[in-house]
């Protein structure tokens, strides 16, 4: 067998080989005498056929799979032969395959760049910091008694927080686009569910006011023919109402999960809340500031076909709830353009933190592990149940393993930095 391999760029490879026919005819043997055990035949119990009949029976499927495992073989062999890693399924296209003549093939295919260092100088870093204030405690509140807020009819111009019920007609140069219209439609003012300036347009109208507004689709609007596209709105206002928001009474403060309907214990746990996910926002931030700077210290070619795989995780992990998208289709190419740039990232980013942990010699702390297991069990029904099932599924807890490694890669990385630490309001933490 001969290979040659040839790199068109830094990361592409082809391999172009060539298998004796001696191979091809004993894989050829091997499968012809596999189907000879249960092949069938009028005049011939199972397994007793002839080869010769066999052979002028079922010789063409043997050959193909005959094909098809030297290919697979010999590819594999050289590939490991030459210490290469693929990044993607090789593409195989086959160029000589007539009878008693050596086969001849072309693999295509990307590799992993090779990572010898990854540099990382940094002496200092900002941090930003928050504290949990009583008002960030009263917003908290107020947004766990959303859900029990009624609404009073007014007679009045719509103000910010209003819930208004309206007609709306969507157009784009005179031509009404599928899915702009809507009748007895009910909207909170100020909630964002619109796109931007739909509802600001909306400020201000009284009952029975027609009205048309301008408005921009965001650029990475999910239909593509409407993304960064001016359309008008014409609206009619039917209704506003109020929010009346419930006193906040023992009664509220059970329904809202506290047992004793005691307020002070509502503070205490919202509080405790908050300041967790301060602290959890706080140091996502520290740790995306510290991978933007190992990114740009380390620039490095990645396969495309890495790109492509983690735009389709990033679409499936961001809208969990499209219906219909699967590993390999569903996905427009609309859709995937806006994730150009992070997957792009996010692709770099992998193959640096893997080299990383390896530079580091890092291992995840099973401890740490475990622990990380048991916070997300407390947040089911049945925590054993949950412990069990990651005990079992490797996959779920080799993510959670990489999770851990990539904590102690961050708190390797900060041994030798200086924080400086910037006071910042939790409200504006949070709204980053």
């Amino acid at each position: 067998m001969t290979a040659l391999i040839a790199s068109p760029s830094t990361l592409e490879r082809h391999i172009t080989l060539t298998v004796p026919v001696d191979k091809i005819e004993v894989a050829y043997q091997q499968h012809l005498a596999k189907i000879a055990k249960t092949a069938k035949a009028n005049g011939f119990r199972p397994g007793k056929m002839p080869l010769s009949h066999v052979e002028g029976q079922y010789g063409l499927a043997a050959r193909e799979k005959a094909f098809s495992d030297v290919i697979q073989r010999s590819l594999y062999e050289t590939i490991a032969e030459h210490k290469l890693r693929p990044a993607s399924t090789p593409a195989v296209e086959v160029t000589k395959a007539d009878p008693g003549q050596p086969l001849e093939f072309i693999a295509r295919f990307e590799i992993f760049p090779e990572i010898d260092q990854v540099h990382f100088n940094v002496k200092t870093m900002d941090k930003k910091v928050a504290v949990i204030a009583d008002e960030d405690i009263q917003h908290a509140i107020d947004r766990l008694t959303e859900k029990y807020v009624s609404w009073e009819k007014v007679d009045r111009a719509a103000a910010l927080k209003d819930q208004v019920v309206i007609d709306f007609k969507g157009s784009m140069n005179g031509e009404f686009f599928a899915g702009g219209e809507a009748h007895d439609f009910t909207v909170v003012l100020g909630s964002k569910s619109m796109i931007p300036g739909f509802e600001e347009g909306i400020l201000g109208m009284t009952p029975g006011e027609d009205k048309i507004i301008k408005v921009t689709f965001p650029e990475q609007y999910h239909s593509q023919e409407l993304a960064g596209k001016v359309a008008e709105f014409a609206i009619k206002l039917h209704k506003v109402s109020e929010p009346v928001r419930p006193e906040l009474d023992s009664a509220l403060i059970q329904k809202i999960g506290i047992k004793s309907g005691d307020k002070n214990e509502l503070i205490a746990q919202v509080r405790k809340s908050l300041e967790l996910e301060c602290q959890r926002v706080m140091n996502a931030k520290m740790t995306s500031a510290l991978f933007d700077l190992i990114v740009e210290q380390n620039p490095i070619e990645v396969p495309k076909a890495l790109v492509e795989r983690e735009k389709k995780r990033l679409h499936d992990e961001w809208h969990p709830h499209h219906k219909g998208h699967d590993h390999d289709h569903g996905h427009s190419e609309e859709e995937l353009a806006v994730l150009d740039a992070p997957a792009q990232r996010s692709a770099v980013l992998g193959l640096l933190i893997a080299a990383l942990i390896r530079q580091y010699k890092l291992t995840p702390d099973q401890s740490r592990v475990q622990k990380h297991i048991l916070q997300l069990a407390e947040s089911y029904e049945n925590p054993t149940q949950v412990i069990a099932w990651y005990s079992k599924n490797k996959e779920a807890l080799d993510k959670i393993a990489m999770q851990v490694m990539e904590e102690q890669l961050v708190e390797k990385l900060l041994e030798n930095i200086k924080i400086i630490e910037k006071p910042c309001a939790f409200q504006s933490l949070m709204a980053e």
